[in-house]
């Protein structure tokens, strides 16, 4: 049974079809198109008694894939493929356009043809079909009608017919939402990448300057540390350069324990197939690394993760890529895209909107990056450390989450911005939260959640609330400095898994428990930042979510003292630190953290781990995630947290949470750090404003003179713009 999306497709192209002789039809990957190609054959057949129909795709998984779902629709077909040609050809044939084109003078006499992927139209072997069959129909299918010279299709065809968008797709619940990775535009991976200026015959980047720059052992480790830490548990398809590059993607992936195969086009029909079974249908293979073979046509709805190891300066492959994990599955919460080439600040995220119209018709003097980064009403701001996000690396950073994803495209869908005259001037109206602005304001995407902004300092979420007014904005600073589940700002707080609800804080408990209260009167409690909020009766109680909340805090504050005792011996003979007997002593990260070691050693005839710190003896139980957040360096033992840049710090163990930095000023709990005096003493905070920007606190100055009596002095620390002013009261 059709979708409503597939059985409106099929009647604009029916329509279509009673004006023109050839259509191309755009729909985008992971929305069916082979159905919809079906179901329209088909429609065609029961049309006409006498007609006969012609489809044509470029590899042998196409055809068969096609074919499945003709034989689903009860359509007899034959196949001519593989340089074999039937004895009987049937109502309904399925070819391979190289073994069509070697030989087109058959006796074959189609009446329609259907072209799967039909961007590749503009290859002779395409174009020779035209030319064979003058008085047939042609419909083309294609997810990206796109060509990277900037040629257009009407040559071959006369209209397009489009579907919706993706985030209509996403808003229905037919696309899944996605988290989507990028590497920062001053990483080392993209410098190296930017610097790549041959291009090939396609137009698209040299092979041969890609496997020097990609295909060395310090970028595919870097594959797979991103991997390791947005992805790990996850089923999924990395792209990469060639043949070699998948290969070797996939020999250190399974030296790390990670169960992943390369395969190609040149592997074996039948070795193919039976690994794709296995992906498919058996959870012994958890990655695929291909270059080419599954951007197109590959059904596998139950892909969690996508990464992309090869740039391209075509948007077609990029959203081919990407769309194999966007299609939705039970249990599959979103896709997680990995993009280690930074494809993104090319062609924008899956989601932009694009006019397909536009590059039907081609323009040879057109530009993808100008167009793609300005269209639609999405846009991505760039906040020195990072995307507008709590977590920053210093290579990688989180671009956009799903949380919200489906309910903002929802609401994006219906409603946007209304210009109107308020007095003797013209304002612009956010239609979904009410707030007024002097001139035309742009969406933000933070996590999944949309704001409006005009000044691109002040940001508003596009929720409709009436605690959300002209007075209610969020600050630039207080995103930056956000952690934990939400966004918290002027005693108001929108809880990502509660996308939609605005909820005011009553109280701060003892144990650093939250209690809310939403709109209509209803109580929310709240374990800390880094816990959703649940209402008082999902949490059993005020009572019993206090005793819960006390036990945790006690479990931390045990954890706490457990940590702090983790240092080893000094040996002074052997002038390093005590290690277990037969241990062996490897270097974790040389580039961000020199002093790291990882120690291996035997107890009890088990293999055991650990991490210590060269310089302190200071160990660490669980494999350590080194990352950035502002100026600070953060390091993750499991679910404690260490900052290694801040010298007063460096050993204290803390949760998530509690460390809120951009590149200027760090925060944990009641202390404040500047990065230019991170070495110093911190500020004790007794006030601060919800967005971070101006503090009250007490300073504890030297007492140079032991007869004198040390004093605190209470200063305000005002961050406007660049300068920083010290204010004494």
């Amino acid at each position: 049974m059709l979708r409503d999306y597939q059985i409106e497709i099929c009647e604009k192209v029916n329509e279509a079809f009673g004006k023109h002789r050839s259509v191309m039809m755009q729909m985008p990957t992971g929305t069916g198109k082979t159905v919809v190609l079906a179901s329209l054959v088909k429609q065609y057949l029961n049309r006409d008694a006498d007609c006969a129909v012609l489809i044509v795709a470029h590899r042998i998984e196409l055809i068969e894939q096609t074919g499945a779902f003709l034989s689903h629709f009860g359509i007899d077909y034959g196949v001519i493929a593989g340089g074999k040609w039937p004895a009987v050809f049937k109502r309904v044939m399925v070819a391979s356009v190289q073994t069509l084109s070697k030989n087109l003078d058959i006796d074959l006499a189609p009446s329609l043809v259907v072209i799967d992927e039909a961007h590749h139209t503009l290859a002779k072997t395409y174009q020779m079909l035209w030319t064979a069959w003058p008085e047939a129909k042609f419909l083309g299918l294609t997810a990206t009608p796109y060509r990277m010279s900037g040629d257009g299709f009407t040559d071959l065809f006369e209209v397009l017919v489009d579907s919706w968008s993706v985030k209509q797709f996403i808003a229905d619940g037919w696309l899944s939402p996605y988290d989507y990775y990028s590497i920062r535009p001053d990483s080392e991976e993209q410098q190296e990448i930017d610097s790549l200026k041959k291009r090939g015959a396609d137009g698209d980047f040299q092979m041969k300057e890609l496997r020097e720059k990609l295909d060395v052992r310090p970028s595919i480790e870097r594959l797979f540390e991103s991997f390791e830490r947005f992805a790990f548990d996850k089923k999924g398809i990395i792209y990469a350069i060639d043949i070699a590059h998948a290969e070797h993607i996939a020999e250190y992936y399974r030296l790390q324990g990670v169960n992943a195969v390369a395969i190609s086009s040149k592997t074996p029909a039948k070795e193919r197939a039976e690994v794709i079974r296995t992906f498919k249908d058996e959870n012994s293979i958890q990655i695929l690394v291909s270059v080419d073979l599954f951007s197109e046509g590959f059904d596998c709805p139950d892909v969690e993760f996508i990464q992309m190891a090869r740039p391209t300066l075509s948007l077609a492959k990029y959203l081919q890529m990407v769309g194999r994990g966007l299609r939705p599955c039970k249990g599959k919460q979103c896709c997680t895209i990995i993009d280690n080439v930074g494809l993104y600040r090319t062609f924008g995220l899956p989601s932009v909107d694009r006019d397909w119209g536009a590059y039907f018709v081609g323009n040879e003097e057109f530009e993808i990056r100008n167009e793609e980064l300005t269209n639609g009403n999405e846009q991505f701001l760039w906040l020195g450390s990072g995307d507008l996000q709590e977590e920053n690396d210093a290579d990688i950073v989180k671009i956009v989450s799903h949380e919200g994803m489906q309910s903002q495209f929802t609401k994006l869908s219906r409603t946007g911005f209304e210009r109107r005259k308020k007095g003797k001037v013209w304002v612009w109206k956010d239609m979904t939260n009410g707030v007024e602005f002097d001139r035309h304001p742009k969406v933000i995407n933070y996590r999944g959640m949309e704001m409006s902004t005009a000044d691109g300092d002040t940001f508003f979420p596009r929720i409709c609330s009436k605690w959300i007014d002209a007075k209610h904005g969020i600050s630039r600073k207080a995103l930056e400095t956000q952690v934990g589940d939400g966004i918290g700002w002027m005693k108001l707080y929108i809880s990502f898994a509660l996308p939609e609800k605005v909820l005011q804080l009553q109280a701060v408990k003892p144990n650093l428990s939250r209690t809310y209260k939403d709109e209509q009167g209803k109580v929310f409690l709240q374990q800390d930042p880094d816990h959703a909020p649940v209402c008082e009766e999902e949490a059993g109680g005020r009572k019993t979510f206090m005793t819960l909340c006390d036990k945790e805090q006690k479990a931390w504050e045990e954890t706490k003292k457990s940590t702090r005792k983790s240092t080893l011996k000094y040996d002074y003979i052997k002038k390093w630190w005590k290690l277990p007997e037969g241990s062996i002593k490897e270097l974790y990260d040389e580039k961000r953290s020199p002093n790291l070691y990882h120690i291996i050693y035997k107890e009890n005839g088990q293999s055991k781990e650990f991490w210590v710190d060269r310089g302190s003896g200071f160990t660490y139980r669980h494999r350590p995630i080194l990352r950035k957040r502002g100026f600070v360096e953060l390091l993750y033992d499991g679910d404690v947290v260490y900052i290694l840049n801040i010298r007063e710090e460096r050993f204290m163990p803390y949760r998530n949470w509690e460390i809120r930095a951009d590149e200027r000023i760090c925060t944990i709990g009641n202390k404040l750090y500047f990065s230019e005096q991170r070495d110093a003493s911190s500020y004790r905070i007794k006030k601060r404003s919800d967005d971070f920007r101006m503090f009250v606190v007490e300073e504890r100055y030297p007492n140079h003179n032991p007869n004198t009596i040390e004093f605190d002095e209470f200063i305000i620390i005002n961050e406007a713009g660049k300068k920083l002013e010290i204010k004494t009261l």
